[in-house]
This record gives C-alpha cells, sequence and structure tokens, in this order.
C-alpha cells in the first residue's frame, strides 16, 4: 500500500537520508539547482513509501503564478511512480505544469493524462467541478 508522507511527519525522519541521496543522485536528471533541504522546507513536498520501501518524491511549487511539480524516484517502479504522480494530482483544483527532461518522464506525464503544451512543457488541466 502506497503511503504519503510530508515533512512534518515523524515518519518521514525514517527515510530522509535515503531520500535526500536519491535526490542528490538524480538532481542533474530533473534540473534542479536547488538543495534537497531547500525544496523539502520550500515546496509543496510529497515522500512516497510502498511496504515500507521509499519510491521517491514529488513536489509542487509556483512559478509565474503557475502551479509545477517536480520529481525524482528510485529506478524500476514505473506503474507504481504513475499511481503516486497520480494521486497527486487528485489533490489540486489548478492547472499543473511540468517539464519533462527525457523521453520517459514525457511518456509518463502523457501517460497521467498531461498534454503537451511546446517543447518539453506539459499541462494537466484541471477537471473541476463547475
Amino acid at each position: 500500500m502506497i503511503k504519503v508522507l510530508i515533512p512534518t511527519n515523524p515518519d518521514f525522519k525514517k527515510f530522509e537520508d535515503e531520500l535526500k541521496t536519491l535526490y542528490e543522485k538524480n538532481q542533474n536528471k530533473i534540473c534542479d539547482t536547488n538543495t534537497f533541504e531547500f525544496i523539502r522546507d520550500n515546496t509543496l513536498f510529497y515522500m512516497f513509501i510502498n511496504d515500507n520501501v521509499l519510491l521517491g518524491a514529488i513536489y509542487y511549487f509556483l512559478d509565474n503564478n503557475m502551479l509545477f511539480l517536480n520529481g525524482f524516484a528510485k529506478p524500476k517502479g514505473h506503474i507504481l511512480n504513475m499511481r503516486c504522480l497520480l494521486l497527486s494530482l487528485s489533490w489540486f483544483t489548478c492547472n499543473i505544469y511540468a517539464e519533462a527532461q527525457n523521453r520517459a518522464s514525457a511518456f509518463c506525464l502523457l501517460k497521467c493524462g498531461f498534454k503537451r503544451v511546446k517543447d518539453n512543457l506539459f499541462v494537466y488541466e484541471s477537471k473541476q467541478i463547475s
């Protein structure tokens, strides 16, 4: 069962060092120059675990008044990663943007309902109930 932890959750500390290492290993791939501590403390940051095993994290942030997401995860977890992304998308009622840094990221975004805006920019259009 997938469990979501935020930085203020006491269980977050159990996985924090491993998550920081995973972030630093993937930092160049996701094109984020910020420190782990910065994204943990200054974004809407969510850690995902499954059966007490770290999967990765997704974080949301504002840029030019648009909500963006970025994330990183352990390899070979595509299906679980998509489930985590879909779960997190359900928490928001506005359009969400993401920049795909590679083909695998673009494929994941498209499979989760994002549409290409241009080049590597994608949008997930809110399904607000009027």
